[in-house]
């Protein structure tokens, strides 16, 4: 490189790091104010899977960049455009041998050379600095410090089903279980322990008191699970709620996309398994791709989901084969095809569990229908009073057919919602929990308010259901039915929140074991292996790899306090 095109090159360093800049300055605001990142994890993940089915999302930050910097960028631009205009046309001046030229315009040009070596030292400047402020954001450093740190709250605590442990009962009640996406008990009022001063979710915040949501009999405020580490997003906080155990991303058999031949934790047992097991008929339904994060991976390893989707929606003549509302199709659609599911699989000859998932309350913002209110100036709240009615309407449904009597109904929020509107609503100390509220279970005989974590809600489902379990606790969960402590209890939720961070030897060897692994093919996707430790070598010919798991009964005399 000529000495005499040096300023050309910096010019267009200064402005490649100006570019990045912008990127990296709405990256950190969209993380930090319109979503709200848990972890570093939940990011990893999310990375790792990529963005196919969430094109939604995608159209959403492309917007809001554009939104935020197309002026700023256009005018870098311009300005970038003119420099390199006038240096190009001085370079090839002095080639031709005009000298005069270069001579009256000799400090100007020296003005543009310095600014351009002015521009390039700020912008990586600002760069660094950005870098530093997303480090913060994404919380890099507890994720490493996590990382170097083992425990041994999975050799203690975690239970391992097997078909000794659970007794079935004598008349089997069908499930349905509705995901409501980001829905808390948050958007209460601050009278039934919410956050706002408006009730956001008077309709579902009367199914609580109707209902169980585990509170003492005389509380008033609803009740909710806490969302641990690994497992604050959607297939997480599904993982969480039907196997009792976190979506840990900390080995590095976790480095993949899901393709339908990848395994997902397929030493689990679920409660997809245990009611496959039980002659059950699962379904799952959701608005969106189901495969997204390895949702269908999921849902058709562990009880075999049939699946219905936005895509089976659009192959099957439901909706248009063009239609893409929303993350797929909307949940007034949602709703009238669970309806006709529903109805189908109540006239076969198998009890059944239909779960599906909402999508109208996903940040940003949430899906505005035609039939929302226009309570609120927030298009957000709006959004979640409509979701409100709407799930209240469809439990009501349910409540009249002939299958109700049989069938017990869960309400439950994935996680909590990860949209900015909340922290900034309700503030970043107030006790956030999810919505959950069980209909037709088994009563609840226990005067007191359950403290408690999504995890928990595997055995409870169970239990709410007739089942019995020994020792009433499957995963890290606890039946909120029994008079075990939850690890909440027992523990605190701070401390058990850290625990379920670190590294496990137990959940990488034993819990994760082949997950997404291919003995007789090389993963492609071991693409951030920085982050990640080795992971355990496994047996390549072992026979029992895509078997269920039959391990010991959990032994209560093993349980002793948590150093």
């Amino acid at each position: 490189m000529s000495k005499k095109n040096l300023p050309i090159w910096i010019g267009t360093i200064a402005y490649i790091l100006f570019l990045v800049v912008c990127v990296l300055s709405y990256a950190i605001q969209y993380i930090t104010e319109v979503i709200q990142v848990e972890s570093f994890s939940q990011f990893l993940y999310t990375m790792q899977v990529g963005m196919g089915g969430a094109t939604n999302t995608v159209v959403q930050i492309l917007q809001g960049f554009l939104g935020s910097y197309a002026l700023l960028i256009a005018l870098g631009t311009a300005i970038y455009a003119v420099l390199m205009h006038v240096m190009l046309k001085e370079r090839k001046e002095e080639r031709k041998g005009h000298a005069p030229i270069r001579k009256i315009a000799g400090n100007a040009l020296v003005t543009l050379n310095c600014g351009c070596m002015i521009a390039a030292a700020g912008g990586a400047g600002m760069f660094a600095s950005q870098l530093k402020d997303g480090y913060d954001a994404l919380k890099i450093d507890t994720y490493l410090e996590e990382q170097n740190t083992y425990s041994d709250l999975y050799e203690k605590y975690y239970v391992q089903p097997d078909t000794e442990m659970i007794k079935a009962p004598a008349k089997k009640k069908n499930l349905i279980y509705i995901y409501m996406e980001s829905m808390e008990a948050t958007f209460a009022d601050i009278h039934n322990g919410g956050g706002f001063e408006d009730n956001l979710i008077p309709h579902l915040t009367q199914l609580a008191h109707d209902n169980e949501d585990f509170t003492a009999r005389n509380e008033h405020s609803l009740n909710g699970g806490q969302v641990t580490n690994q497992t604050s997003w959607t297939v997480a906080g599904m993982t969480a709620q039907t196997s009792g155990t976190p979506l840990g991303v900390s080995n590095s058999k976790y480095n993949h996309t899901f393709e339908d031949s990848m395994l997902f934790l397929p030493e689990v047992v679920t409660l997809g398994d245990l009611l496959e097991d039980q002659g059950y008929k699962n379904m799952l339904m959701c608005g969106s791709e189901a495969s997204y994060a390895g949702r269908a991976n999921y849902f058709r390893q562990h009880g075999d989901y049939e699946i219905f989707d936005v895509i089976s929606a659009r192959e099957d003549g439901h909706i248009p084969e063009d239609y893409d509302e929303w993350w797929g199709f909307e949940d007034s659609k949602l709703i009238d095809f669970a309806k006709e599911q529903i109805t189908r699989l109540a006239k076969g000859d198998q009890p059944f569990n239909f779960t599906m998932l909402t999508a109208d309350t996903h940040f940003t913002d949430g899906y505005l229908c035609p039939d929302c209110p226009d309570d609120f100036d927030e298009q957000y709240k709006n959004v979640i009073r409509c979701s409100d009615r709407r799930i209240a309407e469809f439990v009501d449904w349910i409540k009249h057919q002939d299958f109700y009597k049989d069938t017990v109904i869960i309400l439950s929020g994935d996680h909590l919602s990860m949209d900015g509107l909340i922290n900034q609503s309700v503030g970043l100390d107030f006790p956030r929990r999810t919505y959950f509220t069980v209909i037709n279970g088994r009563d609840y005989t226990l005067d007191q308010t359950r403290n408690f974590a999504t995890l928990d809600i595997y055995p409870t489902t169970l239990e709410a259901m007739g089942f019995d379990i020994a020792g009433h606790r499957l995963g890290l969960g606890t039946s909120l039915y029994s008079q075990e402590p939850t690890l909440v209890e027992k523990l605190g939720f701070k401390k058990l929140n850290a625990q379920i961070a670190y590294r496990s030897k137990r959940y990488e060897d034993e819990i994760l074991k082949d997950d997404g692994y291919d003995p007789n093919e090389e993963s492609e996707h071991n693409w951030i292996p920085f982050f990640f430790p080795s992971p355990a070598t496994s047996e390549k010919d072992d026979p029992m790899r895509n078997q269920k798991p039959q391990l010991p009964v959990f032994d209560d005399s093993q349980e002793q306090s948590f150093e």
